[in-house]
């Protein structure tokens, strides 16, 4: 049964809505469309969270759309078409050359979905292929995954839309899937992923047909597209609760085949500390509202696999770079098989072989190393070794005492001291 209610009785109103997510919604209303924040936006605002994006649907088309925003719109996506407007933002929590940062801000806008799918558009497991087809908003909201999920906020009139007692259910506490669950896990097994990510991150109890029908059907996993899977991956690490959403997966019996990297290295006898500690420090600093690489992360949670291979490579007698080098190589398809691309190892391959360089320093390099691009990650990661005992500590403190450095004074006074360190000539 379709509520509106005021969002002020809620806490919330449009002050505490992205600027551009506002200018977005009074575009498409002045031009005479719905317009409405939902999703994650409206849910986490009114759990007192800092939302992650704010998304828009409208009853415009995505043709439509691009119309009315012209070169800032792009429409992607098969399976669904959604619309991409970029902006150009200025991050002043972000200063290169002593000016502010600007950087691309994107406000995701959909088009309400229908309730009529095509049959030839769903495959043998009742699995949605295809689903350009649009609606009404009462129907739209049918196709949300959970009621906390289905909640449409009007920021311009500060009023909410609830069909499903999302309000309600995010009052008590409790996820639940809309409509009947295992029918919605058929459609989209993916859901299950999500419905554990979301329970674990905002510390909800999921309902128990919601659960148990979830428990039934997690082998439908085993037959999603591996790309979807990376994806769903990646949402899980940077989570800002990964740590405790891993642990879940552990707890539930997630079936192998779902996640390799997480097969390889959290779901075996044998626990990956250093990968362990990666969530941890992922999950501080996304909680401390910081920045985080992608690139980063993979780097930790792959370098105990990587390095088991140098380490073998290393009993060879051959040079330790090359044999990096050669072990490097020799993960790839470990990588590519995890949904990893070719250009997404090439920086990760870049994080690995500075801790060579990190390892076995020399004064003529060392500027070349400190000018890196991917310098402050591989240090990151440096650092989270010596914490496991895998590097020279005294050799860590150098470098962190080199970075801290004031003056180019100081660092020539640190750079001599790598004599007495290392020995270096």
């Amino acid at each position: 049964m379709k509520k509106v209610i005021s969002a002020l009785e809620c806490g919330i109103n449009n002050k505490m809505v992205d600027e551009y997510a506002m200018k977005v919604i009074q575009t498409l209303q002045n031009n005479g469309y719905d317009g409405f924040i939902v999703g994650g936006g409206i849910r986490d605002l009114i759990l007192k969270k800092t939302p992650k994006d704010f998304d828009v649907v409208t009853n415009a088309t995505p043709e439509i759309i691009r119309k009315l925003f012209k070169r800032n719109a792009i429409i992607i996506g098969k399976r669904f078409k959604i619309v991409h407007i970029i902006f150009q933002r200025i991050n002043y929590d972000k200063i290169i050359n002593n000016r502010p940062f600007t950087e691309k801000h994107i406000i995701e806008i959909s088009t309400y979905r229908s309730l009529n799918v095509n049959n030839h558009l769903v495959n043998e497991f009742g699995r949605i292929m295809v689903d350009n087809n649009y609606g009404k908003q009462s129907d739209d909201t049918k196709r949300r995954d959970f009621t906390i999920n289905a909640l449409y906020y009007d920021p311009v009139k500060e009023i909410i839309v609830d069909y499903h007692n999302g309000i309600q259910d995010l009052q008590n506490n409790l996820l639940k899937v809309i409509g009947n669950p295992k029918k919605r896990y058929l459609e989209d097994p993916v859901r299950i992923l999500r419905i554990i990510r979301l329970s674990v991150k905002l510390d909800l109890l999921i309902e128990r047909q919601s659960f148990n029908s979830m428990i039934e059907n997690i082998p439908l996993l085993i037959n999603e597209n591996r790309h979807r899977l990376f994806e769903e991956m990646l949402k899980v690490l940077l989570s800002g609760s990964s740590f405790n959403c891993i642990n879940k997966f552990i707890e539930l019996g997630l079936p192998k085949g779902i996640f390799p990297l997480f097969d390889k290295i959290f779901f075996g006898k044998n626990k990956d500390e250093l990968a362990f500690k990666m969530l941890t420090k992922t999950d501080e600093r996304i909680k401390s509202h910081h920045d985080t690489s992608i690139i980063f992360v993979l780097s930790g949670l792959m370098w105990h696999t990587m390095n088991s291979k140098w380490q073998k490579l290393l009993l060879n007698g051959d040079l330790p770079r090359q044999t990096l080098t050669d072990a490097i190589s020799q993960s790839y398809q470990f990588a590519h098989n995890i949904g990893i691309t070719r250009n997404t190892f090439n920086l990760i391959s870049e994080i690995w072989l500075l801790q060579f360089d990190f390892e076995h320093p020399t004064i003529k390099k060392i500027s070349k190393i400190t000018a890196h691009p991917r310098f402050r990650q591989g240090l990151h990661l440096y650092n989270l070794r010596k914490d496991l005992n895998e590097v020279d500590h005294q050799l860590n403190s150098w470098w962190n005492k080199f970075i801290e450095a004031e003056t180019e004074e100081e660092k020539s006074t640190y750079t001599k001291n790598l004599h007495s360190i290392c020995g270096l000539h």
